[in-house]
Parts: structure tokens; C-alpha cells; sequence
């Protein structure tokens, strides 16, 4: 019968937020607007709160009666990786005056990689896998990286950031409280809850993601770091004292006409595509007013010409790069456009500016923390030496 192993599925001692920390990645993964392919194996969701990979296959329950049994592999550390995923884990690495071990090494690698497997999972890029369902080290994840070369760029630009925002957290002598150091340990205590369910002790359980250097002590202090660099974070943007005008946004009006399906994400043929940017270079010329293209573009959206009409107040990082550009370029009222994005022909009319809301203002914040952490890496001086 069909071998099962059980999921590298993280539980909640293992999801960490790394948006931040990933501020200083460059790399881009393909977006897939196909769903994932199926396996022929159901998903389930057991109360230990790992996600389990079950063959449709019977279980062994069911051997009497039907002579044959499906095997569930124990949760290992050589289960929930494969050999080529493993071969790269265990790296310690040394940024300026920090070093990290083969466990924090570990620590970011296994978050990475199953966001690997999430996005492979759900269909939202296009992820190398092995006939045995795990990322293909091998593989190519863009034109020039392989997976085993994205996560270890991906891990060094975890730690780099780290380093970074430690750095700003001393600056400031800022330290762990007692509530956040207490939420650690009630992480502790409900993973031990979990990995007891499964008949593991809490080390084998850590062991199991984080492999034979894991100690529970060891990952204490992996996550009282992490929780001062949240902390670095969280300071950063509340005393972040703003520009004059930038928190002044764009405002503007646009109206889609698609080059694509945005159903399944195909490209529509070059008939089609040059139909509609015609279009979208029509409408352009007959617009007099906000109101005139508004009724028009309210027109062309129930014909199903257009795909979308709407207005948008834009933060940075909020909308395609070409999109973002023309918002943020010198315009006055009125000023009118046809953008081309890979969703299509946007035909863009400036509206104002209006004053960032409180998340507005939360995320030009955090862009601007974002840049200067990337600005001082790509300066110089947080180079890694991996071993």
C-alpha cells in the first residue's frame, strides 16, 4: 500500500510573521493562477493542530477485513524533510558581532520552506516538487535560482534583518516584558499538549521540524530574540515621525480593461488584447469630466468591456509597479492616463490627495523601516559567512 508521511505543517509555536525580518529579499516567486494539482489524498486536520496528508488508501484498522493497510510514517525529522532538504539545513552563519547557530538556522529555514509548501499547496506558485511531494531542491524556482539557493538567500536576508533591527533594539534598550515572556511559555506548554497527543516529548516533537539541534531551551532563546526584534518593530513605526507631506496619498480613478482572464489568470489572445487597450485609448479621449468617466466606465463594467471601476487611495507597495509609478509621479486634478499592468489597460484619472488613515500611516511607516533596514544592508557591512 501507498506510504503516508505526515505534513511539515507548523503549528502555532512555529508560524512567525517574517514580513519585516524579509524586507531585504529581492526575489520574486511565480505566481501560479492555476490550483494546485490533486493528489487523490484527503487533507484532515486533527486536534493537535498539525495538518496530516491521508492516503485514500485503508488504513490499517481495516486489515482484517480487507487485507491490506495503509503505513503512517512516525513524525521525524528524516520524515518531514526529504534528504536533499535536510543536506541543506544545519548551516551556522555569522553576521557583524551575532552569530547564529545551526538552530536558528533551522528555525528560519523550516518557516520558509513551508511557505514553500503552503503556496504549493494552495496553488499560488508554481513550486518544483519531488515525486515524493517535497520541494525540489533542485529545482528551479525563478530563471535563477534553485528552491535549495532561495532558501538560503531567504534565511540569510531573515538574519540580516534580524541583525538589524537587534542593533536598533539596544539603541533603544528596549527589553521583553513579563507578558511577552510569559506568551512564550504558554506556547511551550501547548506544544508540549500537542507533541504528548501524538506520543512525542516536547524535544522530539522540536526535533521533528527543527532537527537533532533543536532543545527546548535552545528555541526559548531563538524565540525571546524574535520577540525583541517584533518588539524593534513594533517601536519603530509608533516613534516614527513622518515627513512633511508623505502622509499625503494619491487619489485616483481607474477603470480595467483586462489582457487577461482574471478568472485563471490565462492571457487573452493579441486580437483580444488590442480590443482592449482600443478601448481603454477611447475612453481616454472622450472623458470631459470625473462624472463623465465614472457613467462610462459604470457602462463598459455592466457590457463586461470593463472588469473594474473603482477608486483607490494608494499607499506604496500597495498596486503593481507601473500602477504605483503613475500615482506617485508630479500630477494636477484631472490628469488622465492609460497604464498598461499584467492585468491590463488601466485608464487612470488623478483625483486628488487625500490624508493616510491610521493602517496608511501604519504602513508608510513600516515601508520607510523597511527601506532603511534594506539601505543599510545593501551599504555594506552585514555581509553573512555561512558554514
Amino acid at each position: 500500500m501507498k506510504k503516508v508521511r505526515i505534513s511539515a505543517m507548523l503549528t502555532a509555536i512555529c508560524i512567525m510573521a517574517g514580513m519585516c525580518l524579509s524586507g531585504c529579499k529581492q526575489t520574486k516567486v511565480q505566481n501560479s493562477s492555476s490550483s494546485s494539482q490533486s493528489t487523490g489524498d484527503a487533507v484532515v486536520t486533527s486536534d493537535t493542530g498539525l495538518s496530516m496528508s491521508i492516503g485514500t488508501g485503508e488504513s490499517s484498522a481495516n486489515a482484517e477485513s480487507t487485507g491490506s493497510s495503509s503505513t503512517y510514517v512516525a513524525m521525524t525529522y528524516d520524515n518531514n524533510y526529504d534528504a536533499a532538504a535536510i543536506a541543506q539545513m544545519g548551516k551556522t552563519v555569522k553576521i557583524r558581532d551575532m552569530q547564529f547557530t545551526a538552530l536558528d538556522y533551522n528555525f528560519y529555514f523550516a518557516n520558509e520552506y513551508n511557505q514553500l509548501l503552503q503556496m504549493s499547496l494552495y496553488g499560488q506558485a508554481n513550486i518544483p516538487m519531488t515525486g515524493s511531494g517535497f520541494p525540489d531542491m533542485n529545482g528551479k524556482l525563478t530563471e535563477e535560482l534553485t528552491v535549495a539557493q532561495y532558501l538560503q538567500n531567504s534565511v540569510i536576508s531573515d538574519f540580516q534583518g534580524e541583525v538589524w533591527l537587534l542593533e536598533y533594539s539596544k539603541d533603544k534598550n528596549l527589553k521583553l516584558d513579563d507578558e511577552i515572556l510569559a506568551k512564550i511559555e504558554e506556547q511551550f506548554t501547548s506544544t508540549q499538549k500537542s507533541a504528548e497527543s501524538i506520543g512525542l516529548t516536547l524535544e522530539e516533537y522540536l526535533q521533528a521540524y527543527y532537527g537533532p539541534v533543536a532543545t527546548a531551551d535552545g528555541l526559548r532563546e531563538v524565540l525571546q530574540r524574535y520577540e525583541l526584534v517584533n518588539l524593534a518593530m513594533k517601536t519603530y513605526v509608533e516613534e516614527y515621525q513622518f515627513k512633511e507631506g508623505e502622509t499625503m496619498l494619491p487619489t485616483v480613478y481607474h477603470v480595467l480593461y483586462p489582457s487577461l482572464n482574471l478568472e485563471t489568470g490565462e492571457a487573452l489572445s493579441d486580437e483580444e488584447k488590442a480590443e482592449a487597450k482600443k478601448k481603454a485609448e477611447a475612453l481616454k479621449a472622450s472623458v470631459t469630466s470625473l462624472d463623465d468617466l465614472k457613467a462610462k466606465a459604470d457602462e463598459a463594467v455592466a457590457n463586461k468591456e470593463a472588469a473594474e471601476a473603482a477608486e483607490y487611495t494608494v499607499s506604496l507597495g500597495q498596486m503593481v509597479k507601473p500602477f504605483e509609478e503613475w500615482c506617485f509621479a508630479e500630477h494636477k486634478i484631472g490628469d488622465i492616463d492609460v497604464v498598461e499592468t499584467i492585468y491590463g489597460y488601466h485608464v487612470i484619472y488623478f483625483v486628488g490627495q487625500k490624508e493616510a488613515d491610521d493602517e496608511q500611516k501604519y504602513q508608510i511607516a513600516t515601508k520607510a523601516m523597511q527601506k532603511e533596514m534594506n539601505d543599510a544592508v545593501e551599504a555594506g557591512g552585514y555581509e553573512a559567512e555561512i558554514k
